[in-house]
């Protein structure tokens, strides 16, 4: 019974949430500063939305996930394709009761919040089989949305606030594009329409390198001095990862920028830092007894 729950908590891909956690807690620390009830109460909210993203996600992308060779619960048999869908969808309808309880402004977040979660797996609309749309689903989703579930930044939005989401938003954007790099074996396989199967690896990164740039010259703008040096190392990873063409590279520029967001909001808030090391340390663990790998790296 407890290897099992391990499975689903673990299925859930908990080291996936920290642009979630993060990039919450950074942006309730610009409004608010102190840690409170409500934000604990938004964060469950947060992670039960991303957790159900991840069940169904591993449902409908089985075959891809196969062929790209990522690390399956399904693949490995450890849990079936009905038991994650069920969770997925248990959590999808107790996640806006939780928004509920904080308030209706938070409930109207988690809305959309959900309805793209399960847009981006499920078809007929298969989001993130379509280039522009996966990539707004993204941006918008961690870069937009989820700053708007701080407590009072939606009914007081000013321009700092637009700043800060606007800020988000290109380097989701640039993060997104970066990761659909090394899936394009497997998604020309599959027979999928994705950014990788339609564009060079130089394109993309250029593209990123792009959004990255914005998002340096939005940070300046807002004046958000440790957010500066988290886009400008982004933009020198992503630099390099176009000079040296290694895939190595590319997931090192991927990764590095949320490592780097993690680390701020776990110096804005030091239980948070200590809830990320024992996640980490509890993950490598978990997957070495039951995959025997180390996970997770940075390359």
């Amino acid at each position: 019974m407890v290897v099992r729950i391990l499975d689903f908590i673990f299925a859930a891909r908990p080291m996936l949430h920290l642009p979630i956690w993060s990039i919450f807690l950074v942006s309730y620390h610009y409004r608010h500063g102190d840690f409170s009830a409500s934000a604990l109460i938004v964060l469950i909210g947060l992670t039960l939305i991303g957790s159900g993203t991840y069940y169904l996600n591993q449902v409908y992308d089985y075959e891809s996930d196969l062929l790209n060779r990522k690390l399956g619960f399904l693949q490995k048999g450890l849990l079936e394709k009905r038991q994650l869908l069920i969770a997925g969808i248990t959590l999808s309808i107790v996640a806006p009761i939780i928004g509920a309880v904080q308030s209706l402004v938070t409930l109207a977040v988690f809305v959309p919040l959900i309805a793209g979660s399960i847009a981006y797996s499920l078809p007929p609309f298969r989001v993130k089989d379509r280039p522009l749309a996966g990539l707004l689903v993204n941006a918008v989703g961690y870069g937009v949305l989820i700053p708007m579930t701080v407590p009072g930044m939606l009914t007081r939005l000013d321009r700092l606030d637009g700043l800060l989401a606007g800020y988000f938003f290109l380097t989701v954007a640039a993060t997104y594009l970066l990761t659909v790099i090394p899936d394009r074996a497997g998604d020309e396989k599959a027979g999928k329409r994705t950014y990788a199967t339609m564009l060079t690896d130089r394109t993309i990164i250029i593209t990123a390198l792009a959004l990255l740039a914005g998002s340096i010259l939005v940070s300046l703008l807002l004046l958000h001095h440790l957010l500066v040096p988290i886009s400008t190392i982004g933009f020198g990873l992503c630099l390099f990862a176009l000079i040296s063409k290694q895939p190595s590279h590319v997931l090192l520029a991927c990764k590095v920028p949320i490592l780097l967001l993690s680390l701020l909001a776990g110096y804005y808030y030091p239980g948070y830092f200590i809830f990320l090391v024992v996640l980490l340390v509890a993950t490598r663990i978990y997957y070495r007894r039951r995959f025997g790998i180390p996970y997770p790296r940075l390359n």
